[in-house]
């Protein structure tokens, strides 16, 4: 599952090596392309506009046969202007479907990789298609009982995106704004540090690289105080945020949580408070610390596979591995501890701390026994 930024880069980059190229984008809150509705059009015009007459020519009768197809279900669209539209060609099609998880109806997620799916079946289309979005439960179950034979997944959520990748991209970027930027007469040649850049990479997931990097090439501000804010060596001006985009992603994600606060309890919990146990920490200690129910975990954190990641870990209380809980993201660390950021959502720590002293004592009071090294 792809970032936003990569999706773009590998359309750019199929479009420069002269590859057919089809692609739509489900932004969110946006009405227009937020939905469905327009996929299958933008699609079919697209690929009409790049291909040979005859794909043109059935997209064209398909209209004629049925001038109201643009109101049928998806999948009489499908069938209509994509499907029964094929023809033998040698040319490579690539169709890119981006940002699954932001349309606004969960329930298409499966219609459409099933329908991708039958058009990759499909001997009237070769093409391939790259289906790109956040790992939600509804996204990543759609693509399970696919037949691996035509599925190739990569998820850059488990350590697909390497460290050095993030700093590569980095160096590059900054390298054109030192380059490209109407400022760039002010900025140092030696700028940035290599331990600004090092912070960045420590901080940096696929979505927080790409904000911070939108934020300081900004054309209207000098690129150096704006990566002075990012670090927190420079307050940024009222109404200034640099995460403001960030933190949409992350707010919008929480926020499809079953129980957003009880989750920002877990998730503090798991960032603020391994270090006493040396090792991961599984999901039956954090059922049991905060008296949940088996499975209540799995349950609370399956629209959130983009930020948590439920895994076979090291505990220092068990022989074997056993699923354990895991932040994806370092940056969502810096967002859960801004209040300015967090807002109404935010949990004070010395008042979380205080729930986990209560709770650690009312397992003392019911002779609850936890493993924990001293």
């Amino acid at each position: 599952f792809a970032d936003a930024a990569i999706a773009q880069t590998i359309a750019e980059i199929l479009d420069s090596e002269h590859f057919l190229l089809a692609s739509f984008f489900f932004p969110r809150n946006d009405p227009q392309r937020g939905t469905a509705r327009l996929l299958v059009a933008t699609l079919a015009y697209q690929l009409a506009v790049r291909l040979p007459h005859v794909f043109r020519e059935k997209v064209g009768l398909a209209f004629e046969n049925d001038p109201l197809i643009l109101t049928r279900s998806l999948e009489a669209q499908f069938k209509a202007l994509l499907l029964h539209s094929g023809f033998l060609t040698n040319n490579h099609i690539v169709v890119i479907i981006d940002g699954l998880d932001e349309c606004d109806d969960s329930k298409v997620y499966t219609r459409i990789v099933d329908l991708s799916f039958s058009l990759v079946r499909s001997r009237g289309i070769p093409l391939k298609i790259l289906i790109a979005g956040r790992s939600e439960i509804e996204v990543a179950s759609s693509f399970d009982l696919k037949s691996l034979s035509l599925l190739a997944r990569i998820d850059l959520d488990k350590g697909y995106q390497s460290e050095e990748d993030i700093r590569h991209f980095l160096a590059d970027k900054f390298n054109e704004i030192k380059n490209q930027h109407p400022l760039r007469a002010y900025i140092p040649e030696s700028w940035p540090t290599s331990d600004a850049l090092d912070t960045l990479v420590e901080r940096s997931s696929g979505s927080h690289t790409s904000t911070v990097v939108k934020y300081i090439t900004s054309s209207r501000h000098q690129p150096t105080h704006r990566l002075e804010i990012v670090l927190g060596i420079r307050p940024p001006k009222a109404g200034d945020s640099p995460f403001a985009d960030l933190d949409a992603l992350y707010r919008h994600i929480l926020m499809g949580a079953e129980d957003v606060e009880l989750v920002l309890k877990i998730i503090d919990f798991v960032l603020f408070c391994p270090r006493i146990f040396y090792g991961d920490i599984s999901v039956d200690f954090v059922e049991t610390f905060f008296s949940l129910p088996a499975g209540d975990v799995q349950f609370l954190m399956q629209n959130l596979g983009s930020l948590i990641s439920l895994g076979d870990g090291i505990t220092p209380y068990e022989k074997c591995p056993v699923p354990c809980i895991f932040i994806l993201h370092a940056s969502l660390k810096d967002y859960l501890v801004d209040q300015s950021r967090l807002k109404n959502l935010f949990l004070d720590p010395p008042k979380m701390h205080t729930h986990y002293a209560e709770l650690c004592l009312d397992h003392i009071a019911t002779g609850t026994t936890f493993l924990v090294p001293v």
